[in-house]
């Protein structure tokens, strides 16, 4: 074991020029007149400093502008501190940009070749794991395909099996397993999980806490460039849900100015956000419409969300999960783009999800729900343990239940 990065004291700066002359000509006539344009100084990354050691899996959290993609391209070594110093031990393979590194008018294939050999593999080496790669990647009728036309599940699915699949030493994934189906995430979970046991790096990013509990050993919070702490996932994502309040509250004090906020009066639970986007009523119903507080275990169940705009919305994301009364989670799922999914939406209007069927054990359960800007930088409205359901069980004439999921074993014994 030992130290296979090293980051200390890393800062980066980027120029911001405001109206750039896109000429030469232009550019020089402003210089000669006195009326060129000063660069605006911006420091994405502000006295940086940790180390990751072999085999562990580091997550890097924070909201989008804190600092997360620029601190993984520099530690792919795309780009270069503006002060500090970063140390690499062995081959670190980066999955940044969703596709990035392809060329659009090569096939698969071709891609698969020209990342092997960038990646210090010769022509035999990638040859001998090409057809792993391709398998995993399930594009066995499309890798001879210019990846212009491929789908970005396509692009994802290539991507991952590829970087995968080039056994580096350090691993570096920026949000991408956002992308795809459920299915292929599952996938690349078991794969990267299968990469751990063998004593490999990871440092990756993800919006989705989930995926930080299961696959990280330590995380890092940044905040405007600057880590807040580096801890155990439960505390760090604490810490993360913590400063999005802050933001949150900030957000509405801007918004509404002097003016007071609208009320939020619940009668149970809590609720918090700007109520730029808010879920005015939630209503449940079983299958046949009937509006209802109780169902019966495995019955389905449909969930109907009244939504208000106080401004046009270009997009925004929606979050409903289930949580039972240990405020365990039973099920979430997570609509990135609303926009992609359901077209532009009009300021109110009705959102409604159905469950064929809901098989979870006799007890007390809450709806949550959520909207958010698309950058998840806070939050637009989020209801905790406010709507509630009844789950109705038969008892077990056998023996006692617990758990989550409504399971209906049977008994017998073999002499």
């Amino acid at each position: 074991m030992g130290t296979v990065l090293s980051v200390e004291s890393v800062s980066k700066r980027f120029q911001l020029y405001h109206n750039r002359p896109m000429t030469l000509k232009e550019s020089a006539i402003r210089w000669l007149t006195g009326r060129h344009e000063m660069a605006n100084a911006f420091w994405a990354l502000r006295d940086v400093t940790f180390a990751v050691e072999q085999g562990q899996a580091l997550g890097i959290i924070g909201h989008n502008g804190a600092g997360k993609s620029t601190m993984l391209r520099l530690l792919c070594g795309l780009g270069r501190p503006t002060s500090g110093r970063i140390r690499r031990e062995g081959h670190a393979s980066g999955l940044l940009d969703l596709g990035s590194g392809f060329h659009p008018d090569m096939t698969g294939r071709e891609n698969i070749m020209t990342g092997g050999l960038l990646s210090g593999l010769s022509r035999r080496e990638v040859l001998a794991c090409e057809q792993e790669i391709i398998a995993f990647a399930e594009l066995e009728e499309f890798i001879d395909e210019p990846v212009r036309t491929y789908s970005s599940g396509m692009y994802l699915r290539l991507a991952f099996a590829t970087a995968m699949h080039f056994d580096p030493d350090v691993l570096i994934i920026d949000e991408v397993l956002a992308v795809g189906d459920a299915r292929f995430q599952q996938k690349c979970l078991e794969r990267l999980a299968t990469f751990r046991a063998t004593g490999k790096t990871l440092i990756l990013t993800s919006h989705v806490p989930d995926q930080i509990r299961k696959l990280c050993d330590e995380v890092l919070v940044l905040e405007e460039g600057q880590v807040v702490m580096q801890g155990d996932p439960e505390s760090a994502l604490r810490c993360y849900e913590d400063l999005m309040r802050q933001r949150t509250e900030r957000r509405a004090a801007q918004v509404f100015g002097a003016e007071a906020p609208p009320s939020l009066v619940i009668e149970q639970g809590s609720r918090q956000g700007t109520q730029e986007a808010s879920i005015e009523a939630i209503r449940l119903a079983n299958v046949h419409g009937e509006i209802v507080d109780s169902i019966q275990s495995g019955e389905g169940l449909i969930i109907e969300l009244e939504y208000r705009f106080t401004r046009p919305m270009p997009d925004l994301i929606l979050s409903l999960a289930i949580y039972n009364e240990a405020h365990i989670k039973c099920f979430e799922t997570i609509i990135q783009s609303l926009r992609a999914v359901f077209g532009p939406l009009n300021e109110r209007g009705r959102l409604v999800c159905r469950f064929p069927s809901l098989p979870l054990v006799a007890g007390h359960y809450y709806i949550n729900p959520g909207l958010y800007p698309t950058d998840w930088s806070y939050v637009y409205d989020y209801h905790w343990q406010m709507h509630a359901v009844s789950i109705i069980g038969e008892t077990d004439a056998i023996s006692e239940v617990s758990g989550v999921a409504a399971l209906h074993p049977t008994w017998s014994v073999d002499l």
